[in-house]
Formats: structure tokens, sequence, C-alpha cells
């Protein structure tokens, strides 16, 4: 066990505010070998018993184990196990004389899965080509702060791998940051923990039976906690809904699929592994699906709870089975208004992220609604280590529990460390009042420098026979597409001379294949294998045909490189305001119903109002306050009313609508 500070927590970027209690690291397997056949891993750590916690993460490091990475896909899952009081025994020998059975008794322990992750098809790692070596690591963050009632005392940590070669090895760790949590868990039930042949519908739902589940009393929210993939020939490739009832009446039918498995952080791999699949990718974690059921069940009732899977027909010779672990949190105490900041996606150096970075222009982070009521908005500051703080309004409709990715505007970067390069992000204002939970709003990631790039440079490359399923462009920080190439030659090598002015750039390449649902990039061995494709390149290239960078042609659906010319990140115009804005702390209870789309426009874009209002102002500003676009308007209930915007440029504009002396205001970005 291991105390330290929080700025370390930080740094191993899994996050938590800056003003909570210190943070323990207790970790339980290290570069434990993941051994076949498939097979249990059992560590016993010990957990602190007096204190209370406002986050807990457990990061799973994954890497090569003895002798190499295996060249498949397998399932690692890690569980929590606790002693249930019970005794239990197996034949330890037996007295074939006097007829004795000896047994070896032992206390049962009660396994509950709190993490599953897919390994990637290791066989790059273990030729040491590709850009990968024996010595690769990924890191895997779980949340597990609805656990923290298990992570008492003496805890089994077991990780199984469902693995037929030794192939991997694996890391435990449970990061553990001291403070209230954003809502207090009463009760934690499991639900379900199989794996469920599929037949046909009937089958599958004659095994994951209703489950009946006591609503404790004082439960005034409650989630349910679904992890959940699909295996064998039809239920890995075959997307199919699952269905969650609660007292015989449907409240969730969702689609069990994955559909970016072409953008994998671990990439390229020498398997399938830009195949979508049910709920997993190879090489990423398995997300939780996380489900609102505070409206459905009643505190001191029973709640019966179900799920059940699309019925279908299996061809001849096709499988398929879905292995599930699902719990019903119960909460107490919980806040009305309460937004946290989930994710920096980028700028980060985090491995998760490396598809997104490094970065010159937009950030991107994640935000969750943790309150009762409905995120409809809040405030988003960011700024690096020594820079000025930067301000974004979201607007949007976040349910409990739900997350949204926010691409926030280019900032101001001046004051950059570049020794020390950190960025923060910070939410507050949910709904315009006071956050109720604060401990939950800021996180700050490690990032490197995106590359410098010449001011004239040739994109040189060599379609391959399917030329249709590519283009490419590049855009400055406004957004503006300074290069759109599209409508390919047939395996011929195209020339694009680039000449730009001092900036921050991004290259955005593309691939798409409709055979296989996304992208397989411009060379990928099953293709070649099969003779479906031939193989192209892409690079940048000086005059005199040296290299500036040389783009891997497996990269599934898309390249995206940003880059700077001229400078460094310092010396870009911020697109973000940063005055910071004024807030009441007052909810509005009457606040105007309007929507505006599309959002980003173009030229044009419309206001949508659920009521009427005979003599409405609309009023358009810039980010520094200036009024751009002034009128009275007619808006009837549900009649989009159209604005002209030829007039603005590229950037982020405030739509205020005023009505009987009430005003609302949404945000819109114009991009041409």
């Amino acid at each position: 066990m291991k105390n330290v500070l929080l700025s370390a927590f930080c740094f191993l970027f899994i996050g938590a505010s800056a003003n909570v209690g210190d943070t323990t690291i207790i970790t339980s397997h290290v570069n434990t070998n993941l051994n076949s056949p498939p097979s249990n891993d059992d560590l016993w750590v010990t957990f602190p018993n007096s204190k209370t916690w406002s986050k807990i993460i457990m990061k799973f490091t994954l890497g090569c184990g003895t002798p190499n990475c295996s060249g498949w896909d397998y399932t690692v899952s890690t569980s929590l196990g606790k002693k249930t009081g019970l005794l239990d025994s197996t034949i330890a020998s037996i007295d074939t004389v006097a007829h004795d059975t000896v047994w070896t008794k032992f206390d049962q322990v009660k396994y509950n899965e709190v993490g599953r992750l897919i390994t990637p098809y290791g066989t790059y790692m273990a030729q040491q080509s590709n850009g990968f070596n024996k010595l690769w690591t990924h890191p895997y963050y779980f949340d597990l702060t609805d656990y923290a009632g298990t992570m008492k005392d003496s805890v089994s940590v077991r990780i199984h791998y469902d693995g037929w070669t030794d192939a991997f090895s694996g890391k435990v760790e449970f990061i553990m940051v001291e403070g209230t949590p954003s809502r207090t868990v009463l009760q934690v039930y499991e639900l379900y923990n199989e794996y469920i042949t599929y037949n046909d519908g009937p089958s599958f739902e004659a095994v994951a039976i209703p489950k009946s589940v006591q609503i404790p009393s004082g439960c005034t929210s409650a989630k349910l906690n679904l992890i959940m993939t699909g295996h064998g020939s039809t239920g890995e490739f075959m997307p199919y809904n699952y269905h969650i009832k609660v007292n015989g009446t449907e409240v969730v039918s969702r689609l069990l699929w994955k559909g970016d498995c072409g953008i994998n952080a671990v990439s390229p791999q020498g398997g399938t592994w830009i195949f979508n699949r049910a709920n997993w990718c190879p090489g990423e974690k398995i997300n939780v699906y996380e489900l609102d059921l505070s409206s459905y069940i009643t505190a001191g009732q029973t709640a019966s709870i179900d799920l059940d899977m699309d019925d279908f027909v299996l061809a001849s010779g096709e499988q398929a089975g879905y292995s599930l672990s699902s719990y019903l949190v119960c909460y107490g105490s919980q806040k009305n208004n309460d937004v946290a900041m989930e994710e920096i996606i980028a700028p980060s150096s985090d491995k998760p992220y490396l598809h997104f970075n490094p970065i010159c222009g937009n950030p991107i982070v994640s935000i969750k609604n943790f309150g009762k009521n409905n995120l409809t908005d809040c405030d988003i500051t960011y700024w690096v280590k020594g820079g000025n703080k930067c301000y974004y309004q979201w607007h949007g409709q976040l349910k409990p529990f739900q997350t949204a990715r926010v691409v926030l505007p280019p900032f101001d970067w001046s004051g950059l460390d570049t020794a020390d390069r950190q960025f923060f992000a910070e939410v507050s204002w949910p709904n315009g009042v006071t956050d109720e939970f604060s401990a939950n709003n800021l996180l700050y990631a490690k990032f490197n420098l995106p590359p410098l790039v010449d001011s004239v440079f040739v994109i040189n490359l060599k379609t391959n026979n399917h030329p249709e399923e590519n283009k490419y462009l590049i855009r400055n920080e406004n957004g503006d597409t300074i290069l759109f190439k599209t409508s390919l030659p047939v395996s011929k090598t195209v020339l694009d001379t680039v000449t730009l002015q001092p900036g921050c750039y991004s290259f955005d390449f593309y691939d798409y294949d409709a055979q296989w649902e996304g992208g397989d990039g411009l060379s990928w061995w099953l293709n070649t294998q099969q003779g479906l494709e031939s193989s192209g390149t892409l690079a940048f290239r000086r005059f005199n045909n040296t290299v500036i960078k040389i783009f891997n042609p497996d990269f599934g659906s898309n390249i995206h490189y940003e880059f700077t010319v001229g400078n460094l990140l310092g010396s870009f115009d911020p697109k973000a305001p940063c005055t910071e804005p004024i807030h009441t702390g007052i909810l509005s209870t009457n606040e105007i119903q309007f929507s505006v789309y599309p959002n980003p426009a173009t030229n044009t874009f419309f206001i949508k109002s659920g009521t009427t209002m005979a003599n409405a102002k609309v009023t358009v500003f810039d980010i520094f306050g200036k009024q751009m676009i002034t009128k009275q308007v007619y808006l009837l209930n549900s009649i989009p009313l159209e604005v002209n915007a030829e007039g603005l440029s590229n950037g982020i504009y405030f739509v205020n609508v005023e009505y009987n002396g009430i005003k609302s205001v949404k945000q819109i970005s114009i991009v041409k």
C-alpha cells in the first residue's frame, strides 16, 4: 500500500479534483503471467477499512508475458471476491481399502466481475514489427466507485484469462481518492454473472430469468451496470438488441454493438482488428452500460429486473453466446445538480487516446451527469499550465449517468510551460447553478507537443486498386478546409504540393469499405492475402524526397495528424472566449425552450421554439459580445425560423431569444 499526493494521481491520468484528500494506491498483481488453458489467478489484498473514497479507479496494465504476446484476441476479466462465511471442500484422497475419503475444506469466496477487456492480436508485438516490441504495455481504466463497500479488509482479486496460449501479463492497481462520493451507495445487488449460449430467444430468456430485488428503505435512486459482450461466429459479428425490463415494462432496447474498431488505439494489429463486433474490439476495454432506473423502483418494494435478447435464428453451423455481468446499485443521498469532468481525451499522452493526439487545435473532453436532474448546460474552463483560462458553455441533454464527448474551440496556448506540459479542464455551473459536488470537477493530463512541419511539403500518395474508399483533407485552426481531395486514380501516385502559413493544422485521411462496415486502410494483410486489394502508401515529403512523415498504410478507418507550421504552440489566436462568464446562481424555472440547428452550421441555421411567441427578439452575439444579428420575429410553436448566417465568419456565436422579459441563450458554431 502506498500513499501519494493528488498530483501524482493526476499524473497517472485518472483524474480527480485538486481539493480532495490523499490518494492510496493498492497493487494486487504485478506483471503476472496469464496462463492457458483458461484459468484464474487469485491474490488476496487488504484494503483500508475506516476510510471513505470519492473515487476509485482500477488500472489494469496489459503487457506481453512469457514467451510473447499472443496472436489471438482473448477475454480478460477482473473480479473482486469476498468470503461468504460458508465452507466448501474437495476430495484430497480416497483410501480404497478402508473406504475412507479425505476432504480439503476451504472458505467459499463469491466473485463479482468489475472490469473486462479483450486482448489485441499480439503478432506484431511478438515479431517486434510495425512499431511494437515485446516490452509493449497498454493501460485500461475502470471506475469502481460503486463497489467501495466490497473493497474493505481482505479481498481476493481475480484475473480470469480466457486464452489458449500463454502470452500476456497483467498488473492491477487500485487508485483510491479519499473523500465523500457524489452518491452514497446503500447496496449493490448482483443480477447476472454468466455466459449464456444462444439457441433462440426463448432459450436465452429461460436462462436469463427475471431477478427479484428488495429495494432497501432510503433508496432514492438506482442504476443498472451491465457488462455484456457477444461471442461465437454469429454472436460476435452480428448486431442484435438487448432489452431491459423492470416489473414487466421494457425501459430500454439497445443495440449490442461497437462500430468504431477501425480507430483502435492499439493499431495496427495482426488479426481482424478492424471488424466491428458485439460491444468489443480487440485491444480495448469493455464499456459498461449504465442505465438510470430511479423512476422505475420504489424504496421498500420488490422490483423485478429482466434482461432479454432479440429473437433470431442461427444458421447451420453458426454459434452465438453472450457473456454478461450485471448489478443493480441503490443510492441513498444524491445531488440534484452535479456534473463531472470524466475524461481528457486530447491533449493527452495517455495510451488509450493515441488516435486523437497530439493536438494543436480543438481539445476533446468527456463530461458526465451525476445529478438527479437532467443536465442541459454547464461551463467548461480549460487552460494549459502557465496559460490563460478560456471558457465554453455547453448545451445539450444528459440524463443521469449519461456522458457526452465535447469538442472544445481552439484556445489560448500562450504561456505554455514546454518543460512541464499540463492541460487542465474544469466543469461547473450545471443547469446554471452552483455544482453541489465539486470534487469531480477538475482533471488534468500530461501531453506531447505536435510535430513541427515545413511550410511547403508534398503529400505523396500511392493509391491501391480501391481509391473510391479514400479521401483526405487539411484544415486550419479555424476549421477552414485548406485542401480536399477525392476521386483519386486507381493504383497511381498522387503528388499534392501544400503551402501553408504559420499556424495549426490537421490532416485527415479516411478509408471506408462497405464490406467491413469500416476502414481497412491502404494496405491490410487479409485483403492482400486474398487478392481483394493491392497495397498503397502515404507520406509527407520535401521536394528533395526526404521524409517528413511516413504513415503506416494499415491504419483502419482514419489517420488524424495535427501539426504546426512556423512555430510551436502559443501564438495562435484563441477561438474560445477567455473572459469568465457571469452567473446569477439562479436556476430559471421559466426558461424559454428553443433549439438551434444544424450545429455546426454554414450559411443558414434554424431556430425552433416549444411555444408561440408573437413578438420575440432574436440576437446573435460573437464570443466577444459584439452584436452580429438582431431582429424582431414571430415564432410559431414547432415551426422553424430560418436565420441567414452568410455574414458570419467561422467561429462560435451565441443565439439569444428574449420574450416578455425572459431570456435564454444557445451556442452555435459556424463552419464554412
